[in-house]
């Protein structure tokens, strides 16, 4: 049963607000939305707050029944994969345990996470509403990742165990969550939602349709509160939505704290973000990281390109597409800097970042397939995902192949080739690794005087696109004979876990040498 909300009391007095050193963009379509009736979760995560925060790792956690509290109405009872990074940011500070950013379980649930710079309390503070962080003692954004990920087969029981976890449900003798998070899930029955999460509150955003720009070009389509609202049918779930820093949900708490503040068009200008007028343009206009807005944006054109999506579209796919014309047809969400052909080009409000560390692109299963949710598949790129090449892993196998162990590695020398930097360490958004904001295109794509430059015609992308064409190939007769559902779950375990490594093995060799495997 869901619970009432109490009325929301009035806005306060905006002050000055700096928004925290992290960043990272999603996206979600449910398979109504897509070409075979997969759901598809999408995920650029970028970090510069650790100097070891590249170095990513994907990795299996088995359901082992533990609890986090007295409020654990579901236990670990799911094994799932996940992405994480080596070093502290990788690791829960509460209970040592290893955190994912972005996963899926072998249920079937799929959860992409990018951090909710307006839903902090330091932000609440600022704008003179009251903390509801347990900033001591509650779980973080990343613990919360790896609940859903080890509890939840359902879109709803992600909801439940937020209500569960609005007090701190025993864990750690917390009055509240320590998260300011936003987390987009699908299940296997075709249901999607959007979660904004502060430390005692949440909201849900049912995925029923797709953001496509107003008349003067902006996002500015209402997004209600659905928790206390009767869901959607499974399999009645449609569209596709984004996010990237900020809250899109109009709803305010009982303190009087709004999620969405949106009465403003959002513009950068010099770099800065200005807001005018009072017309709603769908940019939380407390937000002011430029990054943010401008890549909202650039998620939401991409996004809104006018074909059924699939898991290919978010790594690089060729498409027929109102984006962009002429022969340059190649869409990305993972590996987009802007627009190709170009000279050199600071990639600071792209998708893909300089100081984006990984990609993750999850496939759900569809109604109607074998296997109850084993089908689900996270194809991760481990590094800066335009210079890097896309990985398949299912959950349901188990474990990860020891090859990828590493690949960050092989990722950072391709990242070598087309930036300006010596120390591999990340010290802060312009140091270290990061003291190069300005990728070589030349490099990454091809020369335009040789006739190439575009995506995947030459430089890096020139075999990492070739690697990653491969490996749909093999992935998708490979989904096809997955889908006769005539293995056992041993049988279906042990070749899973035969032809997740034996990939890898392929890409690694292919993509270290530059070259490309034989059709």
């Amino acid at each position: 049963m869901k619970k009432p909300l109490l009325a929301a009391a009035a806005l306060v007095t905006v002050l000055v607000w700096t928004p925290p050193a992290h960043a990272s963009s999603s996206a979600i379509a449910t398979g109504m939305s897509t070409v075979d009736g997969r759901p598809v979760a999408w995920k650029n995560r970028d970090h510069w707050s650790t100097p070891d925060g590249w170095k990513v790792v994907p990795f299996h956690t088995p359901a082992d029944g533990s609890i986090f509290g007295s409020g654990d109405r579901y236990t670990s009872r799911f094994g799932y994969t996940g992405v994480t990074a080596l070093g502290s940011s990788g690791v829960d500070p509460i209970t040592g345990e290893t955190i994912p950013w972005a996963g899926a379980n072998d249920r079937g649930l799929g959860l992409v996470q990018v951090a909710g710079h307006t839903l902090t309390s330091a932000f609440a503070a600022g704008h003179g509403f009251p903390i509801s962080q347990d900033l001591d003692k509650g779980m973080t954004g990343g613990y919360l990742n790896h609940l859903v990920l080890s509890r939840a087969e359902r879109v709803d029981e992600v909801e439940q165990l937020l209500r569960d976890t609005a007090d701190g449900g025993g864990f750690n003798a917390s009055s509240g969550r320590n998260t300011s998070t936003i987390i987009s899930v699908f299940d296997r029955w075709g249901n999607a939602a959007v979660f904004e999460i502060d430390g005692d509150s949440f909201t849900r955003d049912n995925i029923t349709s797709e953001y496509a720009q107003d008349a003067n070009g902006n996002y500015a389509a209402s997004h209600t509160d659905d928790k206390d609202a009767a869901d959607p049918a499974d399999g009645a779930y449609s569209g596709y939505d984004w996010r990237t820093n900020f809250s899109k949900v109009q709803w305010t708490k009982p303190s009087g704290f709004p999620y969405l503040v949106d009465e403003q068009t959002t513009t950068v200008e010099n770099g800065e973000v200005v807001n005018t007028g009072a017309t709603p343009d769908g940019v939380h206009d407390w937000e002011d990281s430029t990054s943010a807005v401008m890549r909202h944006n650039r998620v939401g054109i991409r996004m809104d390109d006018p074909h059924k999506k699939d898991y290919r579209y978010f790594i690089q796919k060729e498409v027929r597409s109102n984006g962009i014309g002429g022969k340059w047809t190649i869409e990305s969400l993972s590996k987009n800097v802007g627009e190709l052909p170009a000279a050199e080009k600071p990639t600071g409000y792209h998708l893909n970042r300089f100081v984006s560390t990984f990609g993750t692109v999850i496939t759900g299963s569809k109604a109607g397939d074998p296997y109850e949710g084993k089908l689900t598949t996270m194809w991760v790129a481990l590094g800066e995902p335009t210079v890097s090449v896309f990985v398949p892993l299912f959950p349901y196998a188990g474990t990860t192949p020891a090859e990828l162990s590493d690949m960050h590695e092989a990722s950072n020398a391709k990242r070598h080739l087309v930036y300006d930097y010596t120390d591999d360490d990340s010290c802060g958004y312009s140091c270290g690794r990061n003291a190069d904001h300005t990728i070589d295109t030349v490099a990454l794509a091809g020369d335009p005087a040789d006739g190439v430059g575009y995506y995947g015609e030459g430089g890096i992308q020139k075999y990492t696109f070739g690697i990653e064409n491969w490996a749909f190939d093999q992935y998708d007769a490979f989904i096809a004979d997955l889908r006769e559902g005539t293995r056992t779950p041993e049988q279906l375990k042990a070749d899973m876990t035969a032809w997740q490594r034996s990939i890898a093995q392929t890409v690694k060799t292919h993509y270290v040498n530059g070259t490309i495997p034989a059709p």
